[in-house]
């Protein structure tokens, strides 16, 4: 009789890459993320992935089943397999985020949430998506008081300034680059204002799109130019590296990044606008 195991796919993912999308794979094997497949006698036939966040929580970054083994509670498995790993590695708490595209079979994944034991789903942010041609140009007159640089050209002292402000945790999650899942470092931009560092964007990479992942202004420079100089400078090194038609998306969850993305990623037909909702579960 064929026998259901689960198993633990580490940086060589085998049978189980056609099941973690391209975007997914850099994360095997490392130390902060746990990866599980599941077999069916000796064919995979699903993954599901969680990477963490910060200290013991963890988000449910990705998890897929072969259709031929669907409604058959292979999901529910596969989830229940990953908590199970998640566990051992000492996790508090998991979280699902998603939006209703995200989802092929919305009411099957959110059962396989229900069963596994997440919480009831609850609205958490807005998530904005477009293309990039259709994104304006940002016009920003010269100033001699700002710089801005991309992440992998910064000077030492505006790269050192960075790190220290992580170390301090006076960053906000959003904006530590270490929790990306691709860093997107000719994207993302640094601004100094009077030679002193004042915001950051990073961007990431979404299978071949860009995933804005944070803009941070530090308290003492907000109200200036430092988010339009870094805004700008992004969308400048986007649009010469790539192609018009690269996805750009992006989540707001309080009211000043609801009317910044508003106002960036809602021109053209193609531009979608959603809620993302987020369940957790709790060990």
């Amino acid at each position: 009789m064929e026998r259901l195991t689960l198993w633990l796919v580490g940086p060589e993912p085998g049978a189980f890459s056609q099941y973690i999308p391209g975007n997914f794979r850099a994360l095997l094997g490392r130390e902060d993320t746990v990866c599980v497949g599941a077999v069916y006698g000796a064919a995979a036939c699903g993954a599901a992935l969680a990477q963490q966040e910060q200290g013991n929580s963890y988000c449910l970054r990705y998890i897929f089943v072969d259709p031929r083994a669907r409604l058959c509670g292979l999901g529910t498995y596969l989830l229940r397999g990953l908590l199970g790993q998640l566990r051992i590695q000492g996790a508090r708490e998991v979280r699902a985020v998603y939006s209703p595209s995200m989802l092929e079979d919305g009411r099957q994944t959110l059962s396989i949430l229900e069963r596994a034991g997440f919480s009831r789903p609850k609205p958490a942010a807005t998530s904005f998506s477009t293309r990039l041609g259709d994104i304006p140009d940002v016009d920003l007159a010269p100033s001699t008081e700002l710089e801005v640089y991309s992440a992998l050209d910064a000077p030492k002292e505006v790269r050192d300034a960075y790190l220290s402000l992580l170390k301090a945790g006076e960053l906000p999650d959003f904006a530590n680059m270490n929790g990306l899942t691709r860093p997107w470092g000719e994207l993302s931009s640094f601004c100094t204002e009077r030679g002193a560092l004042s915001g950051a964007l990073l961007i990431d990479h979404k299978g071949e799109g860009c995933h804005l992942a944070g803009l941070y202004v530090l308290p003492e420079f907000r109200g200036g130019r430092t988010a339009a100089a870094l805004i700008a400078r992004s969308i400048q090194a986007a649009r010469a590296l790539l192609p018009p038609e690269t996805e750009v998306w992006a989540s707001a969850i309080d009211r000043n990044a609801f009317s910044l993305c508003n106002k960036l990623l809602r021109r053209g037909d193609r531009a979608v606008k959603e809620t993302e909702f987020c369940a957790v579960y709790v060990f």
